[in-house]
């Protein structure tokens, strides 16, 4: 993962005016949420987007993912997007639910030429998702992974996407009993 923030921390456009700092100020992944994502990185050798939602709970302007999902079997995998299998999704976040009470925070992709920042595409699909009072969205942590310069050793950069604005936060391994900066790759 990469513990530095990418040359563009602030993206103050989402939807108007500029507001305070971001509620979610670190994201940090447990080794279980690491690996997975390290792991389906390499889907994206194939020359397609892959991705899926992250589970976890927010405390403190921490967030902390347990659960980073797969795309699952219907997602939709292409060179410049990819959407998640909903359903798939959806059982994931039962699941994590009901086993420690995780609840939905973001989500997580790969940009196969991109800058790791969130695209407009990204920015919209935010904006949407904040936007949805049923959903109740004070922020979105969205994870954003890139070859590093393969995908066997992919480099990883977080943002927390909130009121209009996108900011990048520091990424970080977690064990259950304290946080440690991670490596600046997914291995």
């Amino acid at each position: 993962m990469a513990g530095r923030l990418p040359a563009y921390p602030w993206l103050p456009h989402l939807r108007g005016t500029v507001t305070a700092g971001p509620p979610i100020r670190q994201v940090h992944l447990t080794p279980a949420a690491h690996a997975v994502i390290g792991r389906e990185c390499r889907r994206s050798e194939d020359g397609d987007e892959t991705g899926g939602i992250l589970l976890g709970h927010v405390h403190d302007a921490v967030a902390e993912i347990r659960v980073a999902g797969d795309p699952g079997p219907g997602a939709v995998r292409q060179p410049d997007f990819f959407l998640r299998d909903l359903g798939h999704a959806q059982q994931l976040a039962h699941d994590a639910f009901t086993r420690d009470g995780s609840i939905w925070i973001g989500e997580w992709h790969t940009h196969l030429a991109a800058a790791p920042v969130p695209s407009e595409r990204d920015l919209a699909t935010y904006a949407r998702l904040l936007a949805d009072p049923e959903l109740g969205f004070e922020a979105i942590v969205s994870i954003i992974a890139v070859a590093n310069p393969q995908w066997d050793r992919p480099a990883a950069y977080a943002w927390t996407c909130f009121g209009n604005q996108a900011a990048a936060v520091p990424l970080a391994l977690s064990t259950d009993d304290h946080c440690m900066t991670a490596p600046e790759e997914l291995r």
